[in-house]
């Protein structure tokens, strides 16, 4: 619908992206988690998957998926969020703060306004390191932790 639209606007909001700012990254890690619950029936012990080997083994291909998805640099959220929304703080920062706000970032959420700040930075996925960051805050951040680090090594330096 929004590139039926003709793409108006700066950022998709519309569908499951009103519920979810990656939903495609949602479906990729749900998708392969399921295949791993699915395979549990297909164990050739009577007991089920639990006992298998091979079933515990194959928990690495879900595990797998989201590393890299939700923490390798190039790829995933860390390459989506951060340093490429830029574009969309530049152009409309209010209207895309608010969305960012009200929009989980990895499950699909109705409501995710109204969560706890401690449950979206740790069950659902909304960690500082996705946050965007314009250079010039990061500068003067580090300037502010060099001058604290300096007045700390002023106050405790020992004459002899």
């Amino acid at each position: 619908l929004w590139v039926k639209n003709g793409r108006r606007g700066d950022f998709c909001n519309v569908g499951v992206w009103a519920y979810s700012r990656h939903p495609n990254y949602f479906g990729e890690i749900f998708q392969w988690w399921c295949l791993w619950m699915f395979s549990y029936s297909s164990s050739e012990k009577l007991s089920g998957g639990y006992v298998d080997p091979l079933w515990w083994v194959g928990i690495i291909s879900p595990l797998f998926t989201m590393q890299i998805l939700l923490n390798m640099k190039p790829t995933g959220l860390c390459n989506a969020e951060g340093q490429s929304l830029k574009r969309y703080y530049e152009k409309c920062p209010e209207r895309y703060a608010q969305y960012r706000e009200s929009t989980s970032i990895l499950i699909p959420l109705i409501g995710y306004k109204y969560v706890p700040m401690f449950l979206k930075q740790t069950i659902f996925f909304d960690f500082e390191k996705y946050e965007y960051r314009p250079l010039n805050i990061q500068a003067d951040e580090n300037i502010k932790k060099e001058n604290a680090s300096e007045v700390q090594d002023y106050g405790s330096s020992s004459v002899a």
